[in-house]
């Protein structure tokens, strides 16, 4: 009778292991998860305040048309947000080329944008936005007055 016995011993002492083991993977499957939380609560913190800086849907689309004539899109708030988008410093070119606009046009809107101190000239000759601190109103955070910005 000792041999059932000890298999039933030895058994049991695999399932104890077994079972160590599972708890062991089931704390670092924890640990993950809440890793993986912090990281989507922060971006999505981030795309909160991202979107409350920026508005989303201020452009007409191409297809949309008012009458035969298409909208005039707003150059000084295309630099200012394709500026703000990059968060880095950006050559004239770079910006003309990225909202599909003449360089010398984008250089004179970049100009009355520096006058109204939504853009900076970096040392070496790069643009930069000047973002606004993001204000709340009754809980509700609000983004930069975009009206504001000069016409180009």
């Amino acid at each position: 009778m000792s041999k059932p016995i000890e298999e039933a011993t030895a058994y049991l002492q695999k399932l104890q292991t077994d079972r160590r083991a599972a708890i062991e993977i089931s704390d670092q499957k924890a640990e993950e998860a809440k890793l993986i939380a912090a990281r989507q609560e922060g971006f999505q913190a981030a795309m909160d305040i991202f979107c409350a800086a920026i508005p989303v849907n201020v452009y007409e689309s191409k297809s949309e048309k008012s009458g035969s004539r298409r909208r005039r899109r707003d150059i000084c708030e295309m630099i200012i947000r394709e500026l703000s988008f990059s968060g880095e410093a950006m050559t004239t070119t770079q910006i003309g080329k990225a909202i599909d606009y003449i360089t010398a046009r984008t250089e004179t809107a970049l100009k009355r944008l520096e006058k109204a101190g939504k853009v900076v000239r970096t040392g070496n000759s790069r643009w930069a936005a000047l973002v606004d601190p993001i204000t709340t109103h009754n809980g509700q955070p609000q983004g930069p007055n975009l009206k504001s910005l000069p016409t180009c």
